[in-house]
């Protein structure tokens, strides 16, 4: 018998085969309804001994697309390290749109601003239902990849709500994480308490910049021309203040670095383990060549 023939198709149907059956399949919650749009998350429990560190992490698809479940292998990866994982369902205010140069700017802001705004709802809920899904909400991060890691950092660094409003009080999360991910606006950086964030950020990034330039690249007279600030950008400025921020740079490396959370599962553990430790963290970074 050729063992060739059967070898290929075994390994077609390994690589068919869904993710979500390689671990324990994560349960569904509904975290908010807002419109024609029901709201929730896979919560991804610890598959060994628990940690007591729960992430909620936010996909990318450009505001446009994306889904929850094919965040799978990197929910799976943390949970096999004990860790409590919710992998949030948003609005995708532009789906079957664009978020190219030819879409408005006002557009595009809200499309960031109810990503925002959802993302602080499912924190809400999180804190609101603790006990049952155990979260310490002491030991909370947030994380999000491309889009997603669009929609963390304008939460914390939110330009969207006046500092003078009383009203808002934001939550304060562990720490942060975000793969290719950029601000809108500098500003809400410099008064923001310090806390632990991590980036990741490839230099050749064409559609999130890695230091400050339009979104996308777009020109000045395009419709959706719009400046915002990645990884390299938020690092020099965290460092002036000695901030606790970590920032990795691949260099020469694209947009493909948004996908880092599903193989960089140490340096997201020794981030996060380092930051519920208290231990003091430095601004440091790392370029990768």
């Amino acid at each position: 018998m050729n063992n060739k023939k059967l070898y290929v198709p075994a390994l077609w149907l390994l690589l068919c085969i869904p993710a979500f059956l390689y671990g324990s399949a994560p349960s569904r919650e509904i975290y908010a309804v807002k419109g024609a749009d029901t709201l929730w998350f896979d919560h991804y429990r610890p598959q060994t001994a628990a940690n007591g560190i729960s992430v909620l992490f936010v996909h990318g698809g450009g505001f446009t697309g994306g889904d929850p479940v094919n965040q799978a292998p990197f929910a799976e990866g943390l949970a096999r390290m004990g860790y409590n994982v919710f992998v949030i369902k948003y609005r995708l205010y532009l789906k079957g749109k664009s978020f190219g140069c030819e879409t408005v700017v006002p557009e595009k802001l809200k499309a960031i601003r109810l990503a925002v705004e959802d993302t602080r709802d499912a924190t809400n809920y999180l804190r609101g239902h603790a006990a049952a899904l155990n979260v310490d909400t002491l030991k909370l991060f947030l994380a999000g990849s491309s889009a997603g890691a669009e929609a963390v950092l304008n939460l914390v660094f939110n330009p969207f709500v006046s500092r003078k409003d009383s009203s808002h009080k934001p939550f304060r999360y562990a720490g942060l994480m975000a793969f290719s991910g950029a601000v809108l606006d500098m500003n809400p950086v410099y008064v923001q308490r310090p806390f632990p964030v991590l980036l990741m950020h490839g230099t050749n990034d064409q559609l999130v910049p890695y230091a400050t330039a339009a979104h996308h690249f777009c020109n000045a007279t395009d419709a959706g021309w719009i400046m915002m600030s990645g990884g390299y950008t938020l690092f020099t400025e965290m460092q002036k203040k000695r901030w606790p921020v970590t920032l990795y740079t691949y260099e020469g490396k694209g947009h493909e670095v948004a996908s880092f959370m599903f193989r960089k599962f140490k340096e997201m553990d020794n981030f996060m383990q380092n930051a519920v430790q208290g231990k003091k963290q430095a601004p440091v970074h790392f370029v990768e060549k």
